[in-house]
């Protein structure tokens, strides 16, 4: 690794320049610039940012730091495991004799087994063979959550069996249905299927419109609405729930 000095060397002669303009330049004697390149002395620490400015590096760059880069990018496919891993890693960086791929093999062999690591100050990271969660609750969140009304009915529709039936045909069939034609193929009441999607509907995972069937008599149609927060939102709390229906102290590696 080259010293301040040498470094300064090779980017005044990669830039050809002489000690004398170098000098000039940073408006110190052109003994000095010796000094520095032959490691007698070193600049002073304020003149550093000004030396790295001139020849338009970073102070780490005339230290020769070499910082870890920005991981190469990723694909919409690969993202979620890039990231999933990185959780982990980050989860597992105080063990120096952990390794991630075979933390990750054990969650993914064994269904009930978790991760987690929580700071009653900071929050907590949790994962599993399907996820990898961070909590970052400001002060009294969690308690606020416990009193979230608006929480309570959201999960109430949820524990409504028609809402999920729903639910599920819509992802595996994506489509235009009306309430009639949705309890024909989800075998329930029209009642209770309007019911159902309209509840879909208050949380935005499902869109009304009205068409226009003629003779001046219009008909509701609904579709699946706003996808995405599936997988980002509804999967997530569903896998947490059937975890908490039936949770196992099965942890690894679990810090408190």
């Amino acid at each position: 690794m080259k010293t301040v000095g040498e470094k300064i060397a090779s980017l005044r002669r990669d830039r050809h320049m002489t000690q004398e303009e170098l000098a000039a330049n940073l408006g110190v004697s052109a003994q000095s610039v010796s000094k520095w390149e032959n490691n007698v002395t070193m600049p002073d620490i304020l003149l550093l940012p000004v030396i790295a400015g001139l020849f338009e590096v970073t102070v780490d760059e005339l230290f020769s730091i070499e910082r870890p880069g920005r991981k190469g990018s990723f694909s919409a496919e690969e993202t979620p495991a890039a990231v999933y891993k990185s959780v982990i890693e980050t989860m597992w960086g105080w063990d120096t004799e952990a390794q991630p791929e075979l933390v990750i093999k054990n969650l993914k062999n064994n269904w009930g087994r978790h991760t987690g690591f929580v700071s009653r100050q900071a929050g907590g990271v949790y994962a599993n063979k399907d996820m990898a969660l961070v909590w970052l609750p400001d002060s009294e969140t969690d308690l606020a959550l416990l009193e979230s009304e608006a929480a309570a009915e959201f999960l109430a529709a949820l524990a409504d069996a028609y809402v999920r039936k729903i639910i599920k045909h819509l992802i595996k069939k994506p489509g235009v249905y009306t309430a009639a034609s949705l309890a024909a193929l989800c075998d329930m009441d029209e009642k209770d299927a309007r019911t159902a999607i309209e509840r879909l509907e208050a949380y935005n995972l499902a869109e009304r419109r009205s068409v226009d069937v003629g003779a001046g008599e219009k008909l509701d149609v609904y579709s699946l609405f706003g996808e995405h927060k599936i997988k980002l939102l509804l999967c997530p709390l569903l896998s947490l729930a059937e975890r908490l229906a039936d949770f196992h102290e099965d942890w690894c590696g679990f810090r408190n």
